[in-house]
């Protein structure tokens, strides 16, 4: 190799810590540049002769390593290119940077490789899906290649010069393989865990609430036959909004200031900045609206409309006026039961048909008053509101899980590549 430069990574496996310095090299000189050529979707075809990669399927079906190969086809001629095992594919042109910025080795020769891909063929004494690993962990180096406006594209001559950092052994790279494969796989497995939950809750939510002109579900507890009763939720409890507060008096610290964007967050399961006002503006303005209370519920009227945010306890907290409606918690109803209704197939129905859609939708208080809502007895609400939270807990639970591993593999990404 030419123009080498020694560097030691972070972490090593303990029989590698005394191996000698990795070697920083360019692309160029361990890789050989090919590219695919002719496939396109009209050429896929279910059951072919032939396994195909396109480049589209780069994004939506693939990760660092290819295994097993989801398409074929039938369209063969000899001047079509075959992968060797350990090929590393770059798509080469994509409409965002991102899209770009990614690398998948396949472990399997023989595949058909379409058009639009970057085809890199490694050298005897470097392993394709060490180089993957290695190239996804220097995407700030892809991002700087790409060309273009409209369409973006990466080209296998300014590959070339990606600074690369190598083992002095290929052992020392089959060890790195070896163990962010592991790591892929408890990902694989715990994505499985999260969509199987997700999908268990999506059924039971379509079974568990009576469809459009029905008074009874699908599916119910052992033990209630009652049938439902037709209400508004407006008949139930309270429906307001907050009182204005303007962006200048937003403070660094203080109270939780609720917007629409904070109640779409927390029901991704996701973080969100945060905005606060003053505790002296907070007593202020409950004096006259009153204060959110544990059970009380937010939703979306605005953006993103009929997102619902149950109130988890009774500490301070302000929701921005129009753009969170409240549903204040009474005992008629249970208000899990409520927020989980919110989340269901039949009030998602409902809300795409009354909605004002125009430039933004727009669910309103008077709207979420005259909401249909099918109750059951307050025993049976009960039984579902618990049902749904224990659903919700294990879908929390199995997503901090996946964000747990995929923490892990970055952080040995940052540890283990240069």
């Amino acid at each position: 190799m030419s123009n080498i430069t020694k560097i030691v990574p972070k972490r090593r496996f303990k029989e590698f810590q005394n191996a000698g310095d990795w070697e920083q090299c360019k692309l160029g000189t361990v890789v050989e540049f090919l590219k695919g050529k002719d496939l396109s979707w009209k050429d896929i075809e279910a059951n072919g002769s032939h396994e195909c990669i396109l480049y589209g399927h780069l994004y939506t079906d693939y990760g660092m390593v290819i295994n097993n190969i989801n398409y074929t086809t039938n369209s063969y001629t000899n001047d079509l290119v075959l992968s060797d095992y350990g090929d590393v594919l770059i798509p080469s042109s994509d409409t965002t940077p991102t899209g770009l910025a990614r690398a998948s080795s396949v472990e399997k020769s023989g595949v058909l490789l379409g058009g639009d891909i970057n085809v890199l063929r490694p050298k005897k004494h470097v392993d394709g899906s060490f180089l993957s690993y290695n190239i996804n962990f220097n995407k700030p180096q892809l991002l700087r290649l790409i060309k273009g406006t409209t369409v973006k594209h990466i080209y296998n001559f300014d590959l070339k010069g990606i600074d690369i950092s190598l083992p002095n052994s290929i052992e020392e790279e089959l060890k790195i393989v070896s163990l962010f494969k592991n790591i892929d796989n408890l990902i694989t497995l715990q994505q499985r865990k999260l969509e199987k939950a997700k999908a268990l809750k999506s059924a039971y939510l379509s079974e568990m609430f009576p469809a459009e002109g029905e008074r009874e579900p699908k599916r119910r507890f052992a033990g209630f036959t009652d049938t439902w009763e037709q209400r508004k939720v407006g008949d139930l409890t309270n429906v307001a909004s907050a009182a204005r507060v303007h962006k200048e008096e937003w403070a660094s610290s203080g109270v939780p200031f609720f917007r629409s964007s904070d109640v779409v967050s927390a029901y991704k399961g996701n973080e969100n900045e945060k905005a606060f006002i003053s505790f002296e503006l907070y007593e202020q303005l409950t004096r006259v609206s009153g204060k959110l209370e544990k059970d009380d519920i937010l939703i979306t009227g605005g953006g993103s409309i009929g997102i619902p945010y149950i109130v988890p306890n009774n500490e301070p907290l302000y929701s921005k006026d129009a753009d969170l409606i409240w549903v204040k918690s009474t005992e008629k109803f249970n208000s899990r039961y409520l927020y989980t209704f919110f989340t269901s197939p039949e009030f998602r129905r409902y809300l795409n048909g009354i909605s004002h859609i125009g430039t933004i939708a727009h669910y309103t208080i008077e709207q979420v008053k005259e909401t249909p809502i099918c109750l059951p007895s307050i025993e049976e609400q009960n039984e579902i509101g618990a049902y749904f939270a224990h659903l919700d807990n294990l879908i929390t639970l199995q997503q901090r899980k996946l964000e747990k591993l995929q923490n892990i593999k970055k952080a040995y990404l940052n540890e283990i590549f240069i």
